[in-house]
């Protein structure tokens, strides 16, 4: 996606269009991509670690489990956040695309790195954490911005996938959320892996963005790099991601703004 770079300013101007955008009037702006993924936190938290007794990364304790969740829940919300606004930004910006000039191609990718823009901020949170509670550790996290890259390639395939699929099929728009939801919970976030039945083992296997919350955790909570196995399938998970998206994209772009 080399026009990414071509465009990278008006790009980033629109990034920053729609992050504004987002907390127009907002007394506290940004920060309730903080203040999100923490209310949410604490419902989970209560109810996998003190109702149910769920032990998180073999470590007891109520703080040790909301670690654990927020380091899965703060990557999964700007991911998610990204694909779900993707399937109707095309039609929410028609006027946009109906410019001759205007370079379409970089719009699919505009929700998705705003909403990674807001998972950097929660993440600066969840770092200053875990390194309080002596979790972060070199050279592991220097790797963490590789696994940040693997996690937009991702999002952007499905992105760019979704928004021209739906300027045809409108009802995309509605069944995204429903599909995202569904992921949430068959990916362990909240969760560990563990409890999965070992019939089931196989549907977190294939799941990438299970790949990309445990790569997340080795590297913040126990100090280690992913394993190779775990780094090569979620690469691969991506570039297929990415081409995927890319062809569907090119071959639907130059009919999107008639059908809009």
């Amino acid at each position: 996606m080399s026009y990414f770079f071509r465009h990278w300013r008006l790009l980033a101007r629109m990034v920053e269009r729609d992050l504004r955008s987002k907390y127009v009037g907002s007394m506290i702006g940004l920060f309730w991509t903080v203040i999100n993924p923490l209310l949410l936190l604490l419902v989970f938290t209560f109810i996998f670690s003190v109702i149910f007794r769920a032990r998180f990364n073999n470590q007891p304790g109520v703080a040790s489990s909301a670690l654990y969740i927020l380091c899965g829940l703060i990557p999964w919300l700007g991911f998610q956040e990204g694909i779900a606004r993707s399937s109707s930004y095309l039609t929410e910006n028609r006027s946009l695309v109906s410019r001759v000039k205007f370079p379409v191609h970089i719009l699919p990718g505009v929700p998705v790195l705003s909403g990674f823009c807001g998972q950097l901020i929660g993440f600066v949170a969840l770092l200053v954490w875990a390194g309080v509670k002596g979790k972060i550790e070199l050279p592991a996290v220097l790797f963490l911005p590789v696994w940040m890259l693997l996690q937009i390639g991702l999002a952007m395939g499905l992105a760019y996938a979704f928004s021209a699929v739906a300027v045809w099929v409108r009802d995309l728009a509605q069944l995204v959320p429903v599909m995202l939801l569904v992921w949430m919970y068959a990916t362990p976030i909240f969760y560990p892996a563990q409890l999965v039945p070992e019939r089931l083992q196989i549907a977190v296997w294939i799941n990438p963005v299970a790949h990309l919350v445990e790569g997340y955790r080795k590297i913040i909570l126990e100090g280690t790099m992913p394993g190779k196995a775990q780094t090569l399938y979620l690469l691969g998970a991506t570039l297929t991601s990415m081409a995927i998206g890319a062809l569907i994209f090119a071959r639907l772009q130059n009919k999107i703004a008639d059908r809009i």
